[in-house]
């Protein structure tokens, strides 16, 4: 059996995706119930089982995991240090590598003063910046020097992306919702394997998304990057090191980039209905997009003829 990994970051992120995956007048024909299902989480904290497992697709197994879930409860739920050293137990979980790893996560983007609010953004690349380089942060002081501050690509074929094609994008874009602060007037699917996953790691306090992803962007550009960027967040290049499979992003945009006091915070920058609300629609719409390519990627990976891979270099 061929296996698909979907790891998403928090549990208040995957259960919407899961309740995406799990809506039978949102997901498409194609998409069957899972085979196992963990909803709702009743394990300790820190088990190695999936939220969902679909093993109905013909020679693949496709497995959806929350990485907070399977976390010790000794580290801080947001410490970049305590996933990577956690994200081992999905590998374990079966003895098949996987075949492709999918990260997904909310995040910002709006570069030059756009807005992309309740849009999906699908690509491949991953630069990891380390915002606290000292090991500032006693509660995360993860580093990797071979893999930071550099453009990572992915193994994935350029066909893969070929997956979401027009009618695909269209069916998606027919289900999304809008968030409740600052929508983007066009609600829609970004997919580009260029597109870069700017992760900025070893932040437990969200007080430093107050500067963190202009210094993870500024660090990019830093390096000479033409690259277009796909989104920022704090997790995605967590899950791209996990292991040398082809690897994709799906971010859930909640906010512009500089504005996440207004548009996830609402203001008050202390949480709100108005935080879980931006937050649940973003991760949600990750769903929706997963719904319709959940199928096609077991298809895909079948077809896929099966190579050896390695940890790619820096572009």
């Amino acid at each position: 059996m061929k296996r698909i990994v979907l790891i998403g970051n928090k549990s208040w992120e995957v259960e919407p995706i899961l309740n995406a995956l799990l809506n039978s007048t949102i997901r498409p024909q194609t998409l069957p119930n899972p085979s196992r299902l963990n909803y709702p989480w009743t394990y300790p904290q820190g088990t190695a089982q999936p939220r969902a497992v679909w093993d109905s697709f013909a020679q693949v197994t496709v497995e959806l995991w929350c990485i907070q879930d399977i976390m010790d409860p000794q580290w801080n739920p947001s410490s970049s240090q305590g996933k990577h050293a956690s994200l081992p137990k999905i590998l374990a979980y079966r003895a098949e590598p996987p075949a492709l790893v999918v990260a997904m996560g909310t995040a910002a983007l709006g570069l030059d003063n756009s807005n992309n609010n309740g849009c999906v953004s699908v690509g491949s690349n991953i630069f990891i910046h380390n915002f606290h380089p000292n090991g500032e942060n006693p509660q995360s002081k993860w580093d990797d020097p071979v893999h930071f501050e550099k453009v990572l690509p992915s193994a994935i074929a350029a066909d893969f992306f070929k997956l979401l094609d027009a009618a695909t994008i269209g069916a998606i874009e027919s289900g999304l919702l809008k968030p409740y602060l600052n929508p983007s007037p066009n609600i829609e699917v970004m997919n580009n394997k260029d597109y870069i996953g700017v992760s900025v790691v070893n932040i437990t306090n969200y007080a430093d998304y107050a500067t963190s992803d202009q210094a993870g962007l500024q660090a990019l550009a830093n390096t000479g990057n033409k690259l277009p960027v796909g989104s920022v967040e704090t997790t995605h290049g967590v899950i791209r090191l996990l292991c040398d499979a082809p690897f994709i992003f799906l971010s859930g945009i909640t906010d512009r980039e500089g504005h996440f006091a207004d548009d996830v915070d609402g203001k008050d920058g202390k949480g709100n209905i108005k935080t879980a609300a931006q937050n649940f629609t973003a991760a949600f719409n990750i769903g929706v997009c997963l719904s319709h390519l959940i199928p096609k990627m077991a298809a895909y990976v079948v077809a896929s003829q099966p190579r050896a891979v390695t940890m790619p270099q820096a572009l």
